[in-house]
């Protein structure tokens, strides 16, 4: 394989939203716009799982159960915490260490 070049899934299948099993936006100055206009996008596209980064309030708001009209679930985790994706849960994040940078 050439050093530049992208693997390609085998088929010729666009992978559509409902395939993302976790989306993580990072909110500086964009929170109101991940929350407000990107998190319905993915509820009703049936994004399994959103973390939103807010990096103001050194929290992470963990939205589960997609449909129609939004999140079902909403989890606020704090520095203290160790959460994990619910599609790799031994993949645990530090956050205490995410949010000291």
């Amino acid at each position: 394989m050439p050093p530049h070049s992208e693997p390609q899934p085998g088929n010729k299948a666009r992978p559509a939203a409902g395939n993302a099993l976790l989306v993580i936006e990072v909110a500086d100055t964009t929170l109101t716009r991940d929350r407000d206009v990107k998190l319905p996008l993915y509820a009703r596209n049936g994004v399994t799982e959103v973390w939103i980064v807010n990096l103001a309030r050194r929290v992470v708001h963990v939205y589960h159960q997609p449909g129609p009209d939004g999140y079902r679930e909403l989890f606020e985790r704090t520095a203290g915490e160790t959460p994990a994706p619910l599609a790799l849960p031994s993949a645990a994040i530090e956050l205490a260490e995410l949010f000291d940078y």
